[in-house]
């Protein structure tokens, strides 16, 4: 009895793979004899551009705006002043020095965490001016790759009807008719932006939010903007209320 119902399961799970290879089957045939990867997939033809980016991405993470820098510079220099005065003009006497500058957190700080304040900043200061990184030409060359391969991969899918991943449709809807092409270069943006910086999130089409802290931070968060204000303008918002992403 056992047997027979262990033979049964056998035969059930070979039905289901065999429907499942029919499904690929179908798909193979109707995609022209070849599986094409998905739209954020960074496959062979895109992994050198995507090293190039991401080695530049981290030599960013070293450096500072100028503004960034121009405040660590400010900070340094008030810090260090309050440190030359004498203990008798410490409001905190001995053990205290008095941080008043705004910027400077917290306002109340031992001179040792003062000492360490400038430390921090200097070294930061020193490994902005290391730069590094691919040259200027890697990182062009690297974009137009990522770009052209990009649109390749939406116009593939478009003429195969091939259903669109959730975080592109929660973009930018279903194809805009009878004129696509707001649509199609919105699409295109938010895939040259997750392909860019190795955006993962199955929803969110730009992941998180990007914070400033650093030149990096601060040129994702310029590109983030710039996609997020065309997807206003293809939903029509005009600027009235920020698409959410």
């Amino acid at each position: 009895m056992t047997e027979t119902i262990d033979q049964t399961a056998a035969i059930d799970q070979l039905q289901q793979q065999i429907t499942e290879l029919r499904e690929q089957f179908a798909a193979l045939v109707k995609r022209g004899g070849r599986v094409r990867p998905g739209l954020d997939d960074v496959t062979e033809d895109l992994a050198d551009a995507v090293a190039t980016l991401a080695e530049g991405h981290e030599a960013e993470r070293r450096q500072l705006t100028s503004d960034q820098a121009n405040l660590v510079r400010k900070r340094i220099a008030e810090v260090q002043t309050q440190l030359a005065k004498p203990a008798s003009r410490r409001q905190g006497g001995d053990g205290y020095i008095n941080l008043t500058p705004k910027q400077v957190q917290a306002k109340w700080a031992t001179v040792e965490a003062a000492q360490r304040m400038v430390e921090a900043d200097l070294a930061k200061l020193e490994a902005a001016a290391l730069g590094g990184g691919p040259d200027k030409d890697r990182i062009t060359a690297a974009k137009a790759r990522v770009s052209v391969v990009a649109r390749q991969r939406l116009n593939d899918a478009m003429a195969a009807g091939d259903p669109l991943p959730v975080w592109l449709t929660s973009a930018v809807g279903s194809l805009h008719r009878p004129d696509p092409e707001p649509w199609v270069k919105a699409a295109h943006s938010v895939l040259v932006y997750r392909l860019e910086h190795g955006v993962g999130d199955p929803i969110l089409p730009l992941g998180g939010k990007p914070s400033g802290d650093d030149a990096y931070g601060a040129r994702r968060a310029g590109e983030w903007k710039k996609v997020a204000e065309e997807l206003n303008k293809l939903h029509a918002l005009a600027g009235k209320s920020e698409f959410k992403l």
